[in-house]
């Protein structure tokens, strides 16, 4: 009978997805992190040569350069006549001090063609900070038309820093093999381009990402140095926003009006603000950029408010990048979310693409606009573990008498897993970190900048079993349509609430029933609590009222603003959050094709658990953390707890930035 009544259960899941898809135009393809594709504009659409600029910028932006080294800029050359054309490329003489050169000084086009010349302007390692060169690029074609334009560099102390985070990355991943089934030694490493890092930088073993662990507020934290509960983000993607007049939810998707903390409502300042605001250290020219395989993290940062300049995703790219050529499969994801119920995704390369074309997608970023802070977020290691699982516990796996074979292994967790196209995606995230090692070493930038790589969190496989939080609070006798409202996905759970319930003993009924619940663990048989239950006092405090034991970081997830300063209209902060552990996961509950991917679309969903690989919970805060730049040790391995939040303080420290108000966690290192 319960075998039955999943299959009907998943059987409704496909048909509204596909009336979902009817409903809104190519739904399915952006239930992972999308909204519309949009090609920024950075250049005129016909002209003869043009440059990039900033979005809602008059001019080309200024580039920062540090003394001895240099900058490059792609100019686009488009033939905008009816005949095929060569053009002559020139440019001026730079300032005492600077020299530049363009790779092409002639090309031929066809009609309407397009090419992409390179400047590079390099500067003396004598010459002040503050110094500016501006060169003009004279274009002039065979037939007499011309174009002039004119780039500037100014030279600065400060230094580039960039971010890589593979999301979701466990640096259990560290010990295998290459085959990903055993543990690994020099010369036989999953993940070799990591361990050549590790011997040129300070590792961070004992790292852990904030509670919830989970994609939009460790990005965060690591950009602002501030506790998810300060920056208000406790869920991933979606967020409530009070009800309607039928009591509906009001879901918004990556809202812009996240991210501000205290009594006052301050918008959090992060990295991208600071290396731009004079009075923090920063300087007005420079430029920031936010390059994701997930499409809807940087959308955080569409308001300017948070100094973001650049952003490049699948979804959403400057013109000058080169448009992703993959084309999903028809029904990709409900085809996916059906074999995870009844077998497992056999297609081992169905997100193979995405790390690659993010690291393409930041190389010519930075090649053309060369920001002076880039956070580049590779993410198919996440999107491919929640449908095959996570493959870093050895101790997980049958290995049917191959045991150097992994295709054939069975997860003892969730049979639906695929160990050996979770191993093939996380060793293509490494080579994508080499990648772009390489690219900055042979761009001069690499020994001179600060690298950080890092994961936002961990991942687990999941049972299928797990808590079924609305049976387990319905015998309190409160009502979820009345009294309060619940949603739920994956290891993450959030409760509200309703508008004109005032009892004050509800919550606590609440709260009691969901901690005196009990499982079987399908793997030990033994009788244990899925979760974890905070309050709005835990939350602040950080300790459990009824052990005693501490279950968070004091403030970890108190929000001051959302939670004492409530808005008409305004962010809903949860009264409970509910963070599944040691491999349960929650039913798919509230938001309906919103708790998926699917923004706003608030069509009911059946209540089925749909992920293979999850997060959420305490048991998947170890992530990784590599720091590499000047002024940092080479090859150390540090003994030091850190934290998501440490790292924009460190950075601060190392580069002699203030730190703003909103910081809250701890530098690493530095002055």
């Amino acid at each position: 009978m319960k075998t039955l009544k999943r299959t009907i259960a998943v059987f409704a899941l496909a048909l509204i997805l596909l009336s979902a898809k009817a409903f809104g135009q190519n739904a399915l393809s952006k239930m992972v992190g999308g909204g519309a594709t949009e090609v920024v504009k950075t250049m005129p659409d016909n002209a003869l040569i043009a440059a990039a600029s900033a979005k809602g910028a008059p001019a080309y932006h200024r580039h920062l350069v540090r003394p001895g080294l240099g900058t490059t800029y792609l100019i686009r050359v488009m033939n905008t006549e009816l005949i095929e054309l060569k053009v002559d490329l020139s440019v001026s003489n730079p300032p005492s001090g600077w020299t530049a050169t363009l790779d092409k000084s002639s090309v031929k086009l066809l009609p309407g063609e397009k090419v992409y010349v390179k400047l590079e302007l390099k500067s003396s390692p004598k010459l002040p900070v503050g110094s500016v060169a501006a060169v003009k690029v004279a274009a002039k074609t065979s037939t007499n038309q011309s174009g002039e334009l004119t780039l500037e560099a100014e030279t600065t102390a400060k230094r580039k820093i960039y971010y890589i985070s593979i999301d979701s990355f466990g640096p259990e991943y560290l010990a295998l093999n290459a085959k990903g089934t055993g543990l690994g030694k020099d010369g036989d490493w999953l993940t070799p381009n990591l361990h050549a890092l590790m011997k040129d930088c300070t590792y961070f073993p004992d790292h852990k990402v904030h509670l919830v662990a989970a994609t939009d507020m460790n990005h965060a934290a690591y950009l602002s140095g501030s506790l998810p509960g300060t920056l208000g983000l406790y869920s991933v993607n979606v967020f409530l926003f009070g009800f309607d007049e039928k009591g509906l939810p009001i879901i918004k998707a990556t809202p812009l009006d996240l991210m501000y903390y205290g009594k006052d409502g301050k918008p959090v300042t992060n990295i991208f603000n600071v290396v731009q605001t004079p009075a923090l250290g920063g300087n007005p020219n420079a430029f920031t950029a936010y390059i994701s395989g997930k499409a809807w993290v940087p959308e955080h940062y569409l308001n300017p408010v948070f100094g973001l300049d650049r952003i490049a995703t699948a979804n959403t790219w400057p013109d000058y990048v080169t448009p992703s050529s993959h084309v999903a499969p028809k029904n990709e994801m409900l085809r996916q979310i059906l074999k995870t119920r009844f077998g497992r995704i056999t297609l081992s390369d169905a997100f193979m693409w995405e790390d690659p074309y993010s690291a393409e997608q930041a190389m010519e970023v930075i090649a053309n606009e060369d920001p002076d802070v880039a956070y580049i977020l590779l993410g198919a290691v996440d999107a491919a573990g929640h449908m095959y699982g996570a493959a870093w516990d050895l101790d997980e796996w049958k290995t049917n008498n191959t045991p150097d074979d992994p295709s054939d292994d069975v997860s003892k967790v969730n049979r639906r897993a695929n160990r050996a196209s979770q191993i093939a995606i996380v060793k293509n995230a490494d080579a994508q970190v080499g990648r772009l090692i390489a690219f900055l070493q042979a761009r001069g930038a690499y020994d001179d900048s600060y690298l950080v790589v890092e994961s936002d969190h961990n991942m687990e496989t999941n049972f299928f079993a797990g808590p079924k939080l609305d049976k387990i609070l319905a015998p309190t006798g409160y009502s979820a349509k009345k009294d309060y409202f619940l949603f739920t996905v994956s290891q993450i759970g959030a409760l509200f609430v309703r508008p004109g319930n005032n009892d004050p003993k509800m919550i606590p009924a609440l709260e009691k029933a969901l901690e005196d619940s009990r499982v079987i663990n399908p793997m030990t048989g033994k009788s244990e609590s899925p979760m974890i239950v905070i309050d709005r006092e835990e939350m602040k405090t950080g300790i459990d009222k009824v052990s005693g034991e501490r279950v968070t970081l004091p403030m970890e997830l108190y929000s001051e603003y959302y939670i004492e300063h409530p808005q008409q209209g305004g962010l809903d902060y949860p009264d409970l959050l509910i963070l599944t552990k040691n491999n349960y996961q929650c039913r798919l509950m509230g938001v309906g094709l919103a708790s998926i991917g699917m923004g706003k679309m608030n069509i009911p969903l059946p209540k089925v658990n749909v992920f293979v690989g999850g997060h959420g919970g305490p048991t998947t805060q170890h992530a990784l953390l590599m720091m590499r730049g000047p002024a940092i040790d080479q090859g150390r391995i540090s003994g030091e707890q850190s934290w998501s939040s440490d790292v924009a303080p460190t950075l601060y420290a190392l580069e002699g930035y203030q730190a703003p108000e909103s910081v809250q966690g701890k530098k690493l290192m530095g002055k």
